[in-house]
């Protein structure tokens, strides 16, 4: 049975003509097994007519005695009668007689002020009913409750995923030298020997016992230094076996990065800042160009797209460490995630039973999505004309994943290839026709924040486009008019490409995403 919402109008007509009488419509949804339906109002004096669906075609007058008949406020409909099309919905205006009782039901009456008000709340335990009713399937279910209605295909919605990358931490001086006397090692006729400190500088005193007798080793004649290590030259003179030599050296101070150190952004809003964490170890070492660095992976504080940072973002250190004079992302970190979106799990929970039949693009492609992270794809058959492959390429996710699961989902004989889009920084510059009493601020923030909303959602092949762009940001309270619309897309392979008030295609091995937004404004002198 389909649920039927009452509106607050519709509940007040009928308690009042129920109370005082008058003119009052029925409805009722026709069964094909039910030939009989009681009407719920009492003391129906006549009913005038009965319309429905009969055939396809809307507010068919049905006939009394030849369709219906009406015994003891019911409806019987007569065989060999029209009848209306089952499941659909037949309404029976009726007209109610009270001979005696109330009968002012003016607005501001006793009656009327007592039934619009229990009218009201009922209207919201109907609104209940509806949504309740409405979160029993899976096209019209919404969040906790579509996460339910899924769950019976086993399937879960993909939560957030945080970005993260490489940042770089680094010092542009040697770090502290520090000396070391008399370290002790046991010769056992190995080719090297390993030193204690990882960093060492230079070996300043070299003594031992070499064909009994106390000798100094001399470097590039008996050993030479590499990194950590002493390795024994061929031609010259070793210590005797199982005695000890002591080595004084000099090695630079370890500086280390430890897992779980906070780095952030830079900004004069602290809520605009964006913290990351680093996962993993790491100790400064020289690099080329005399500086003193290490690459260590980081995770965003917090999931999902808002930790996305442009290269060169995360400059600050809110407790350093001692010895180092710097932090940096080189790259950007901007694989963040969003939960799952209602639309997109619907469309998953629909695909499950081709994933589960397999050996079909749409179960790949259903497979594919169910990895954490995926945030969108592109199938291509036959790349090149050649038979038996399919190209993928995707967006997010876990490599290792992506390709279990697609070899788990991929006919036989079918070679399945997995690439990654690349990215076209997308740049904007716009001017807003605003009014002069609008505050610029946060018009030019919330013009940004939606330009980069869309840009962000754009999947794999999806052009960037003019006039949705600008649809974004005309909308703002304030904003007029928008005009010279530029965006610059830089693609990887180092080509500037320049759209002025056009759209900025996209290939089907790319993806677009938002780098600098600049906004200016005008007034429009209103």
């Amino acid at each position: 049975m389909t649920f039927q919402k009452k509106t607050y109008r519709q509940i007040a007509q009928d308690v009042l003509t129920k109370i005082c009488g008058g003119k009052i419509t029925e409805e009722h949804t026709f069964l094909g097994d039910k030939t009989t339906y009681r009407l719920e109002n009492g003391l129906i004096a006549e009913v005038q007519k009965i319309s429905g669906t009969h055939r396809g075609v809307a507010n068919k007058v049905f006939v009394k005695d030849s369709d219906y008949r009406l015994a003891n406020d019911s409806i019987t409909w007569l065989d060999g009668g029209e009848h209306p099309d089952e499941n659909t919905v037949f309404a029976a205006d009726c007209t109610i007689v009270r001979e005696e009782g109330i009968s002012d039901v003016h607005p501001g009456s006793v009656i009327r002020t007592i039934v619009e008000a229990i009218s009201r709340e009922i209207e919201s335990l109907y609104l209940q009913m509806e949504q309740a009713y409405l979160s029993g399937f899976l096209d019209t279910a919404t969040g906790k409750a579509l996460d339910l209605v899924v769950a019976i295909l086993g399937i879960e919605r993909k939560p957030p995923q945080p970005s993260s990358g490489l940042v770089t931490f680094g010092r542009n001086t040697d770090p502290e030298i520090l000396a070391v006397a008399s370290e002790v090692h046991l010769y056992d006729g190995s080719p090297s020997c390993l030193l204690n400190n990882p960093l060492v500088k230079e070996i300043t005193k070299f003594e031992g016992i070499s064909r009994e007798s106390p000798t100094t080793f001399e470097r590039d004649v008996d050993y030479e230094l590499s990194r950590q290590s002493i390795v024994w030259l061929p031609a010259g003179k070793k210590p005797d076996a199982k005695t000890v030599f002591r080595v004084d050296y000099s090695a630079y101070r370890q500086i280390a990065i430890p897992a779980g150190m906070n780095v952030a952004t830079f900004s004069l809003r602290p809520e605009e800042t964006r913290m990351f964490t680093t996962v993993d170890e790491g100790n400064l070492v020289q690099t080329g160009d005399d500086k003193w660095e290490v690459e260590v992976p980081v995770v965003a504080s917090v999931p999902g797209r808002s930790g996305n940072v442009l290269a060169g973002a995360v400059i600050v250190m809110p407790q350093p460490i001692l010895g180092v004079e710097y932090v940096i992302n080189r790259s950007d970190i901007a694989n963040g995630v969003e939960a799952e979106q209602d639309y997109e799990l619907r469309e998953r929970a629909k695909h499950a039973l081709e994933f589960a039949g397999k050996a079909t693009y749409a179960s790949l492609e259903s497979a594919i999505r169910s990895v954490e992270g995926v945030r969108s794809l592109l199938i291509e058959d036959m790349p090149d004309n050649v038979a038996g492959i399919v190209k993928v390429i995707v967006d997010g996710g876990n490599t290792e994943q992506i390709n279990r699961i697609i070899n788990e989902t991929r006919a036989a004989g079918i070679r399945v290839e997995v690439f990654r889009p690349d990215i076209v920084y997308v740049n904007v510059m716009l001017t807003l026709m605003v009014r002069k009493t609008a505050d610029k601020a946060s018009v030019g923030e919330e013009a940004e924040t939606r330009i980069r909303s869309y840009v962000s959602s754009l999947g794999i092949g999806d052009d960037v486009l003019f006039s949705r762009l600008v649809e974004s940001v005309v909308s703002i309270e304030g904003v007029w008019d928008v005009r010279d619309v530029v965006m610059r897309a830089q693609r990887t392979d180092g080509i500037l490409y320049e759209s002025v008030a056009e759209s900025v295609k996209i290939t089907n091995k790319e993806r677009a995403e938002p780098r600098t937004i600049n906004i200016s404004f005008e007034e429009s002198g209103v």
